[in-house]
């Protein structure tokens, strides 16, 4: 990082304000875009009884029956404990129930009144995505999910 004669930070973060000098670095970026975008996922459900989080586990249980916390867990980078407790809120909800598998592995299967709430909630996801879309322009968007795409590969490789 740069700085002028009066010790002014200038260069990455520099614009954010003080106190956030490390903002601007592409962690700080990606932070702030996603919480904004997480934002409006949030918005799109209210009035629902789910949140991202549990939408996303119910949309993994719909689409893998008999998928069990650990492999969400892995999947979705969150935390067993984490994702027990969406578990739990879920089969509260009467969205999912476990069965005992082979050995004593508990796999996780939708309800019926689950698979409505979640096709629910990925139609409204969908929507606010689309609402993004819109607000980026189309063509911004489609960059900027190429961009990412292309990042995420060459940083698994890498």
């Amino acid at each position: 990082m740069d700085t002028t004669a009066t010790g002014a930070a200038s260069g990455p973060g520099a614009d954010a304000g003080k106190g956030a000098a490390l903002s601007g670095l592409l962690r700080g970026r990606l932070r702030e875009v996603s919480t904004l975008i997480e934002q409006r996922g949030e918005a799109a459900l209210s009035g629902t009884s789910l949140s991202l989080p549990l939408n996303h586990m119910l949309d993994a249980v719909v689409a893998e029956p008999g998928v069990t916390v650990t492999e969400i867990a892995q999947r979705l980078g969150k935390s067993q404990q984490a994702m027990s407790q969406a578990a739990a809120r879920l089969t509260a909800l009467g969205f999912i129930e476990r069965h005992v598998g082979t050995g004593r592995t508990v796999g996780l299967h939708a309800t019926a009144a689950g698979r409505t709430a979640s096709a629910d909630g990925v139609r409204r996801e969908l929507a606010a995505e689309e609402r993004t879309r819109q607000a980026l322009g189309a063509e911004r968007f489609d960059e900027l999910m190429a961009l990412l795409a292309r990042a995420r590969e060459a940083l698994i490789e890498g």
